[in-house]
This record gives C-alpha cells, sequence and structure tokens, in this order.
C-alpha cells in the first residue's frame, strides 16, 4: 500500500510573509553584505599565531630518534638516510594532515611549524618533500596579497576587518629570522 504524502501548502498571506522575508534578507545582503568572501589572492585570510601550516626542517637539531615518525597517524612521514648515516625525515603532503603531532613529538625542536599553507604544486612528486627540501621555504610561495582580512563577530553581525599587508609580513619576516639563525641550509648529507 503506497500512501501519498501531499505538500503543506500555507495560507496566500503566507506565503506572501515568507517572500518577503526571502526578499529583505537579500535586499540586506546587496547593501551590508554578511559573508566570509575574500578577493583570493590579491586578499588573504588571517591566520591565528598557532595556525598548523608547512613544516620545516632543522637538519642540524635533528638527532634521526624516528620519534617525529612514530608519532604520525597517517604514515606520512618517512626517514631518509643521508650519508652521514643519519636518518631525516621527509613529509609526503598528499597523506600529511597538518595535525602537528610530529612538531609535538620532537624532542629538539627540528621540525619547526610555520604559517605557510597556499602551497601549489606542478605533480605528485613535488609534493614528497625529502629533508633536504624541508630545510628552506618551498619555491611554490608567491605572495600576491595586498592586505589581509580578518573576520570578528560583534553584537551578532560579522564584522570584515581589512589588516595592512604588514601583519603577515611581520610573521613570515620572524620566520626567516628563525630559519637565518638555524644554519640548516646545509644538506642532510653533510656533517654540521
Amino acid at each position: 500500500m503506497v500512501i501519498k504524502v501531499k505538500v503543506p501548502r500555507g495560507s496566500l498571506a503566507e506565503d506572501i510573509v515568507y517572500h518577503a522575508k526571502a526578499l529583505i534578507t537579500g535586499f540586506k545582503e546587496v547593501v551590508e553584505p554578511n559573508r566570509l568572501t575574500i578577493q583570493y589572492p590579491r586578499e588573504v585570510r588571517w591566520v591565528p599565531e598557532r595556525f598548523r601550516g608547512w613544516i620545516l626542517l632543522d637538519i642540524r637539531k635533528c638527532i634521526s630518534c624516528f620519534q617525529c615518525a612514530w608519532a604520525c597517524p597517517v604514515n606520512a612521514i618517512q626517514m631518509y638516510r643521508a650519508p652521514n648515516g643519519k636518518w631525516y625525515p621527509g613529509i609526503r603532503y598528499t597523506e600529511c594532515i597538518l595535525c602537528h603531532f610530529c612538531v609535538d613529538a620532537c624532542p629538539v625542536g627540528a621540525l619547526i611549524p610555520t604559517p605557510i599553507h597556499d602551497v601549489a604544486y606542478v605533480d605528485f612528486d613535488e609534493v614528497k618533500f625529502k629533508p633536504e627540501d624541508m630545510s628552506r621555504i618551498p619555491e611554490y610561495v608567491y605572495d600576491e596579497s595586498e592586505r589581509v582580512i580578518k573576520y570578528e563577530i560583534k553584537d551578532g553581525k560579522l564584522l570584515k576587518i581589512a589588516l595592512p599587508k604588514e601583519e603577515i609580513t611581520k610573521r613570515l619576516e620572524e620566520l626567516d629570522k628563525t630559519i637565518e639563525k638555524s644554519p640548516s641550509t646545509t644538506t642532510a648529507g653533510s656533517e654540521p
């Protein structure tokens, strides 16, 4: 037996009220948008200080303890043997979920979190980072942004705040200083 269910139909007055509310909502969005749209790549989204992005490796600090590989829940870290006999981590970003368990597990701080998250790759082979590739910023990082956009909710309204580009530039400069301080530009095969 089949029971046919009819769509509940409101009165003409209710239909007019619902349509009027929809038109008012649309008009409010035209006058004062309440959405999270940014004009990427001219605008980039502000990310918090502890944002989990691309991972940098300081080869000189690495003690080949394998803790990062053991901590990885998705086995995205592969250890590579260097000519000096030590083992260094490499990350396959096709599998990495950016949980940063490896960063937390490293006892000497050889894995450094970065705010870099917009990296483009040409093919899958470039997504597999060997230790010497993780010692420097990826070459596909381009910064075309003009401003940084931050969203805040105040009095129930979504506010879009345009910050000067210096906000994100300042963080990247701090990262550059960290990289310069640690002499990790050597390859995995050379002794410190």
